[in-house]
């Protein structure tokens, strides 16, 4: 069963340097400048909105936080720097009952300075203690060093899988059985 849908101020993540705010279609003002950036698309696959108007159409959808046909949640966050509130870039978990994939986006003005991994391993520390997730995925690029770095300091390591070119990595909960007695 799918775990219920928190109400936003519950969805917030707070780190000692962002604040990992739900994600609303009025943040396309603020996220289209970190994402009109070709040189992202190395790494997701995908062409920069081409305008505002066609990122907050996107961000519309993901606001209702859920898959169209209900059988996911989608939450998104828009990674806010607390110092100064600007965006620095998104996160994505889609959830079913008890597992989540999750993906970043941070501007490349942004990179190099821990805000992947700082609200990577929120994200990955929110999902298990707030929802309950038992298995946590995301798909990398095998070239893209800086995820994976990201991700193994998150708790996930790589696996054997490939899906659409990307490397799968996973952290799952381990359950260690009662002892018999």
């Amino acid at each position: 069963m799918l775990p219920d849908l928190p109400p936003d101020d519950r969805l917030l993540i707070r780190t000692p340097r962002l604040d990992l705010v739900p994600l609303v279609a009025a943040d396309a003002i603020d996220l289209f400048p970190v994402l009109d950036d070709a040189a992202l698309g190395r790494w997701t696959g995908e062409a920069p909105p081409p305008d505002i108007e066609t990122l907050r159409a996107r961000l519309v959808v993901w606001e209702t936080r859920r898959a169209p046909d209900g059988a996911e949640l989608w939450l998104n966050w828009t990674m806010r720097r607390r110092e100064d509130g600007s965006a620095l870039g998104h996160l994505q978990a889609t959830v079913t009952a008890d597992a989540a994939a999750i993906a970043w986006v941070v501007g490349t003005a942004f990179h190099r300075q821990g805000f992947a991994t700082e609200a990577g391993g929120a994200l990955v520390g929110w999902l298990r203690g707030s929802l309950g997730v038992t298995v946590i995925e995301a798909s990398i690029h095998p070239g893209n060093v800086a995820s994976q770095t990201v991700a193994s300091r998150a708790g996930l390591r790589a696996t054997g899988r490939v899906l659409d070119g990307e490397v799968v990595w996973v952290l799952e909960r381990h359950i260690v059985p009662s002892s018999q007695g």
